[in-house]
């Protein structure tokens, strides 16, 4: 075979490799577009979950991109949030709502409180597993107005939530979401 055609050959066979790199990188684009989402972190079960259209309620899984606030890009730059699209320039994430408007919240150094109960898991930690301060978000039987929500997850005492960025606008709310497929 001359040294041309094995050239050619080899072109092609990256054309080929790289329309289909494409095509997969277009398809994940797609699915993720029309719902698939996919949570990674130890704050919730990992794994597959999908958006589904309902307006989100207490006890939702919900997608939430975190606003532009000191906190998030505090958890930024210490790791617990990755980089990512949301307006504080981290990746989303994915809790449950524990309140809503017209819930009363108390965050202490017991936990969280929505109307009078404690929530599992809740309580704050002085430090993260770095040995650094946490600070919570203290509140005491504050009233949440109508277009906020506690975003909390009782799954892991160790989740960067509620109880250290307090209550966030439901417009941070991108949808409410339900698991597919989780595992751990």
């Amino acid at each position: 075979m001359a040294k041309g055609e094995e050239s050619g050959k080899r072109v092609s066979r990256l054309r080929w490799f790289a329309l289909g790199c494409l095509a997969g990188v277009t398809g994940v684009w797609a699915i993720c577009a029309i719902g698939l989402r996919v949570n990674g972190t130890d704050s919730e079960p990992i794994g597959i979950y999908w958006a589904i259209s309902k307006p989100p309620a207490r006890g939702d899984f919900v997608f939430a991109l975190p606003p532009p606030e000191p906190i998030f890009k505090l958890a930024k730059e210490r790791g617990y949030l990755a980089a990512g699209p949301s307006p504080a320039g981290t990746c989303a994430v994915i809790k449950e709502i524990a309140a809503v408007g017209g819930d009363r919240v108390t965050i202490g150094a017991e936990g969280v409180r929505v109307n009078g109960m404690r929530l599992k898991n809740s309580a704050p930690r002085a430090t993260d597993e770095a040995g650094r301060p946490l600070r919570p978000y203290y509140l005491s039987d504050y009233t949440l107005g109508s277009d906020e929500v506690l975003l909390i997850s009782d799954y892991s005492p160790a989740s960067f939530d509620g109880r250290y960025f307090g209550p966030l606008s439901k417009t941070t709310i991108q949808s409410v979401i339900v698991p597919v497929l989780t595992w751990k």
